[in-house]
């Protein structure tokens, strides 16, 4: 899709429907996409006006994985967001391993610091030249919150490696492959 910037010409794009983060002031879907079931949970809502176009799963019941929103910072901005649902992250572990098994040079993991954190912000030339893993859209470019802050990388990259047949990550340090 070209769509990622620095990264279109050695990636492969992955688009998952999430309705994303926001900042303070910022105006927010939440109220349009998220309700709560009989049992006080939160859950997806489709608004009316989209029934019957693009919901491939008519009586799918989305549920975010954690059941409040979440606040942290991506691009050096606090935001708030859903988590995605259990089906996402199950479909991602599975993808991500699968994408890393046909592609060899795509390593299962995700930008890190030097005490193994996530880095939650554009990559700097030398991190993006010297990296080959899995990316988010915040992490090409500053224009891009997404997948966000609520975002389990490590559900999904240690899933990835646990059917790929590697160790875990460490928590620090040169991922083991």
């Amino acid at each position: 899709a070209w769509h990622a910037g620095a990264a279109n010409s050695r990636s492969v794009g992955i688009e998952i429907a999430n309705m994303g983060a926001y900042a303070s002031g910022e105006a927010e879907p939440f109220k349009q996409w998220y309700g709560k079931d009989q049992n006080g949970r939160t859950r997806i809502t489709v608004p009316e006006r989209l029934k019957g176009g693009g919901v491939r799963t008519n009586d799918f019941v989305g549920y975010p994985v954690r059941d409040e929103l979440v606040v942290g910072q991506v691009q050096g901005r606090t935001r708030r967001q859903y988590d995605y649902t259990k089906e996402q992250y199950d479909s991602l572990t599975k993808l991500t391993a699968t994408l890393c098994t046909v592609f060899p040079k795509i390593d299962p993991d995700y930008p890190r610091d030097e005490q193994g954190r996530l880095i939650n912000k554009v990559l700097t030339d030398e991190q993006f030249d010297n990296f080959s893993g899995v990316v988010g859209h915040y992490h090409v470019t500053r224009d891009k919150s997404d997948p966000g802050h609520a975002f389990q990388w490590d559900r999904v990259i240690d899933g990835a490696r646990k059917l790929m047949g590697k160790p875990p990550k460490p928590k620090r340090g040169k991922v083991r492959t």
